[in-house]
């Protein structure tokens, strides 16, 4: 009996805070709006990293490379040294034109060049763009909003191409573009 009393005297408080914080987001400036949207999708980019297979996968770091200069890329930087399964993440934020040895490769929006490194890929680089369009250009994730949530756009085309393996759990939740 007193556990449900508690929980029904901390419902209004708990539905409350929560209504606060929604106002608060909904009347927040335009910089806090882009500010929290980067770090959904850096958040993205990390979980992404550990639904996916590399082959010979190893136990060196995983490098994941930063392409453009944006917010969700200066938040990626952050996420060096984490694991993801059992490797360490490298964050390069300056790849230039050594592509080889990445892993994963976020582009930002900024990135201008995004098709030409597309085409400069080769081997098994998983690609993770916010660019519209990103996956359907050939792209293997891409971001997309869907009445105002960050959603995922994956091309399971590209990914056999490049020879890495999508956890269907991860499929499940994206759409499936070609």
């Amino acid at each position: 009996m007193r556990a449900s009393a508690s929980r029904s005297r901390r419902s209004p408080f708990v539905l409350g805070w929560l209504l606060s914080l929604l106002l608060a987001f909904a009347h927040a400036p335009a910089w806090a709006a882009g500010e929290l949207e980067a770090k959904i999708k850096a958040a993205y980019v990390f979980h992404v990293l550990k639904f996916v297979d590399w082959p010979q996968a190893g136990s060196e770091p995983l490098r994941l490379c930063v392409a453009g200069t944006d917010a969700v890329g200066q938040l990626l930087a952050e996420l060096s040294g984490k694991q993801i399964k059992d490797r360490s993440l490298r964050v390069d934020m300056d790849p230039g034109a050594d592509l080889a040895g990445c892993n994963a490769l976020y582009i930002g929006r900024s990135e201008r060049r995004w098709h030409d490194i597309l085409g400069r890929l080769r081997g098994s680089v998983l690609t993770i763009s916010d660019v519209d369009g990103f996956a359907s250009a050939g792209g293997i994730v891409g971001f997309f909003s869907d009445n105002g949530r960050i959603k995922l756009d994956i091309n399971p085309d590209a990914a056999r191409q490049a020879n890495l393996k999508i956890s269907a759990k991860l499929l499940e939740l994206a759409r499936t573009v070609q």
